[in-house]
């Protein structure tokens, strides 16, 4: 009875990855929200999106770094 059966291997097999995905998934894709009031005025810098990244800023242009909202929408001017 020590042995668990095939179906149950493959439930926990199942259970493992998923976990380990869902993990991956936090780890690889971090997200970053600010706060903006909404009378501030026009070039009010928002946030420092390399620093809050944790990117080195000497590599950005090398790397041709970009911010590409997810939406079509603009929430910038």
């Amino acid at each position: 009875m020590m042995s668990e059966t095939q179906s149950q291997r493959g439930v926990r097999y199942l259970q493992i990855l998923i976990v380990s995905l869902l993990l991956f998934i936090r780890i690889a894709s971090p997200q970053i929200r600010y706060t903006v009031p909404e009378e501030v005025r026009i070039g009010t810098v928002v946030g420092n999106v390399a620093k809050d990244l944790g990117l080195d800023v000497s590599t950005l242009i090398e790397r041709r770094f970009r911010v590409i909202p997810g939406s079509k929408d603009s929430f910038f001017q």
